[in-house]
């Protein structure tokens, strides 16, 4: 089942009439309009469908498509998309399993870290797999300290991202329909991060705290 993030620039017949061709799995999968906006597919197996939901997400119209396996429980489409991030600026002596999961828990919905050693050694970046909740505005970038008096700037790029607002950040609008760029609004760019502390790290990242950092706070000023 599915749905789009900004139905006003994605159709949803030619969603479902373009859709299969994309997958490369045309006259296999076959699609039908929902009430609510929304979309199911049928595949012809479960090898086809576990193939197109491991290559997501997915966009029709440079704009990113919300796509979940459907039960018979008959649960509501929810608002998640598994993006995967890219994650730049961890101090190479904190790059623990442990201490990439704390990160991406900090993003969101964590559902899978992709780590190794070797590979950290060879690439400038790691990766986790985070279930992003639509609603909330995309960050690229956010503070975390990893010793105490020290802020470290992490940034972030989302895997297969097509479309969102270059003002708030959101996937459901542009920016010229942005409520910051007509002067409404709250403004949430990448940098304001929220004040609230994270947990402290596990033992094995020498007793440090890795927290995120509010915008306003000085460097080195630690939560009370």
């Amino acid at each position: 089942m599915g749905r789009p993030v900004m139905p006003r620039r994605q159709n949803i017949r030619s969603i479902v009439a373009s859709m299969p061709r994309i997958w490369g799995q045309s006259g296999l999968v076959h699609g039908r309009l929902i009430s609510g906006n929304q979309f199911q597919f049928i595949f012809p197996s479960e090898e086809s469908l576990d193939t197109v939901m491991r290559r997501g997400p997915w966009a029709f119209n440079d704009r990113m498509l919300i796509l979940q396996r459907w039960f018979p429980t008959n649960q509501p489409l929810i608002n998640f998309i598994p993006f995967w991030i890219q994650i730049r600026g961890i101090p190479y002596h904190y790059l623990t399993r442990e201490v990439i999961a704390h990160v991406g828990r900090a993003l969101g919905n964590l559902m899978e870290v992709d780590f190794g050693l070797e590979t950290a050694a060879r690439v400038d970046y790691v990766r986790v797999q985070v279930n992003w909740n639509i609603e909330d505005p995309l960050r690229f970038q956010r503070n975390f300290q990893f010793e105490a008096n020290v802020n470290t700037l992490l940034r972030f790029r989302f895997e297969r991202l097509r479309g969102f607002c270059e003002v708030c950040g959101m996937l459901t609008h542009d920016s010229g329909a942005c409520l910051i760029q007509n002067g409404g609004g709250e403004d949430l760019s990448d940098d304001d991060n929220e004040d609230a502390a994270l947990p402290p790290a596990i033992n094995q990242n020498h007793g440090v705290i890795i927290r995120e950092i509010a915008d306003d706070e000085e460097n080195g000023d630690a939560a009370k």
